[in-house]
């Protein structure tokens, strides 16, 4: 699988089905080239609905926050080439997949995918853990988050560094390189706002 192109993403969301109304509320996406961090995609997005009380507690990602922001038919074109051909990897991809897919439809935006999900490989690999979420998978590795975890870059990025070990790609060094190469790109980064790193783009 490491052969071909991936992208680790995450959604927030305002709940759990786009079955019934909920919405995307920020996409966080990094792409892996081999075991490097070479690109990265972020953004909040306006759900065009209001944010439960209890999400808002989970994620911090308030109404106020997202009123300003771009709705998801403005987001998701863009999301579409940042990804291009490349594997989707995210914890628990069927939840994620699944708002994915609504919103192309939605869009009109003809996309298919192949994915890898952390949370069924996890299950299979891991044999020592309490449990397969992703917070406890984090602490079990030792993986280091970006910030507060519930938000979708930094759920991103774990997921991206516990794929790597699920893969057998991870070498001695590759934290230290990780936390140089998201350093060196989020330092550039304005808080909450539309943001792509992208190798496609020279």
């Amino acid at each position: 699988m490491q052969s071909s192109g991936v992208t680790v993403f995450d959604l927030e969301t305002t709940g759990l089905s786009p079955s019934y109304g909920d919405r995307i509320t920020e996409i966080g996406a990094i792409k892996l080239c081999g075991n490097k961090l070479c690109g990265v995609f972020q953004t909040l997005v306006n759900p065009e609905r209001n944010i439960p009380e209890k999400i808002v507690e989970i994620t911090g990602i308030t109404n106020e926050m997202v009123a300003d922001k771009p709705t998801i038919s403005q987001v998701l074109p863009l999301f579409v080439d940042f990804i291009g051909d490349d594997i989707l990897v995210a914890h628990n991809a069927k939840f994620d997949t699944s708002f994915l897919r609504y919103e192309l439809k939605e869009c009109g935006i003809n996309k298919n995918f192949d994915t890898y999900c952390t949370l069924l490989n996890s299950r299979k690999e891991v044999k020592t853990s309490a449990n397969f979420k992703l917070s406890t998978l984090k602490n079990h590795f030792n993986l280091k988050p970006m910030g507060a975890m519930h938000r979708a870059l930094s759920d991103a990025y774990v997921t991206a560094q516990l794929y790597l070990k699920l893969t057998k790609n991870w070498g001695t060094d590759t934290m230290s390189q990780f936390e140089k190469e998201i350093e060196l790109i989020t330092s550039s980064m304005a808080s909450d706002d539309l943001f792509i790193i992208d190798p496609k783009i020279k």
